[in-house]
């Protein structure tokens, strides 16, 4: 399970002192530049915590060699090989490479192309109380602007509390996976995505194969909303409307008029050329409209008519070595040109 074990003490402290010494790790970076934590992580050490989200995911972003530490997957890391969400690693050379995630020092600042504006921000389509603070605030882990836990919280700490020592085993592949008993609190939410549905792959996809990977829950789009509420979400890309709603409305989405955004959420056409994606490729993720109790391993077919393209069969959530957070260098998509590090070729199979 994803829920913490061990000694107390490795994440909190009771009087933040022994033998006289500050019981907060030294691997909690500084926010954002800021002189003090609680500039911008007020909430930091709220429940005693020793460390921060970043002080525990992102131990070692430059120098690190490993992307999951004692038990801890790292979103920000030297490693080779990148887990599912990616790697905030990225961000520090270019902005366009993934999300500017607030706390890592100096090295992830405002974007400085769209600065703290998610682009395609609809109110409508985020049912956080307070909504994004699209004036002054940067994107955070958690909380009110950030992605995981319950957003009508403002703090991190407080938006994911207990969410790590809360029983997942419904979202475990095994024999207590069950989605009906998933989303109902943040520790029984996808990845601590309130709301979302899914199955964790173990490893957080240290380990890939066609039938070693994260499952995640997707829904036919409606074409008619315009607007969701918690009600709604158990998708990942309904979480990812809650920031870019409009690019989730139902504007551009005709079968007669010219396409003027990919769909998302949009059921693979049992039909030539999409029907001859059928063996599950890591480098275009499908998402599921269903996902069966008990499941002891994600499943290495894919099922056209059925299963649907989303936000991560092109995205990565953290980061990625590509603009725009691709999953692959767009750049090098060439149209009949044999590509198979080019993500589009594996739906649209007749134009490579």
């Amino acid at each position: 399970l994803a829920a913490v074990s061990g000694a107390c003490v490795n994440c909190h402290s009771m009087h933040n002192s022994q033998a006289g010494v500050s019981m907060k790790l030294d691997s909690t970076p500084t926010a954002g530049g800021s002189s003090t934590c609680s500039d911008c992580h007020a909430d930091a050490r709220s429940v005693l915590l020793r460390r921060d989200c970043i002080g525990c995911h992102a131990q070692s972003p430059s120098t690190g060699t490993s992307n999951v530490i004692s038990g801890v997957p790292q979103v920000a890391h030297n490693a080779a090989t990148d887990l599912a969400g990616g790697n905030f690693r990225y961000v520090f050379t270019n902005d366009t490479y993934g999300h500017n995630v607030h706390g890592f020092g100096t090295s992830i600042g405002t974007d400085g192309n769209l600065a703290n504006t998610p682009p395609g921000y609809d109110a409508n389509f985020d049912p956080a109380a307070a909504g994004y603070d699209t004036t002054s605030g940067q994107i955070m882990c958690a909380g009110r602007n950030g992605c995981h836990g319950n957003r009508d919280e403002e703090g991190q700490i407080a938006a994911i509390s207990g969410a790590h020592h809360a029983d997942d085993s419904a979202l475990q592949f095994g024999s207590g996976f069950s989605e009906t008993g998933q989303g109902a609190t943040v520790g029984t939410s996808y990845r601590y995505l309130y709301k979302v549905h899914g199955a964790e792959d173990a490893d957080w996809e240290a380990t890939t194969s066609a039938t070693d990977h994260n499952e995640y829950r997707g829904a036919s789009f409606n074409s008619s909303r315009s607007s969701q509420t918690w009600s709604d979400i158990s998708t990942m890309s309904q979480l990812c409307a809650e920031c870019h709603g409009n690019f989730h409305s139902g504007s551009g989405l005709t079968s007669s008029g010219p396409w003027i955004r990919h769909p998302t959420d949009a059921v693979l056409p049992n039909a030539a050329p999409y029907s001859s994606y059928t063996s599950y490729s890591l480098l275009a993720p499908v998402a599921r409209q269903s996902l069966s109790d008990g499941a002891t391993a994600a499943s290495g077919t894919v099922t056209p008519g059925s299963d649907v393209v989303f936000c991560l069969s092109c995205h990565r959530a953290h980061g990625s070595p590509y603009a725009d957070m691709l999953r692959w260098d767009y750049s090098t998509c060439r149209n009949a040109t044999a590509n198979s590090s080019c993500g589009c070729f594996v739906c649209h199979s007749d134009k490579d």
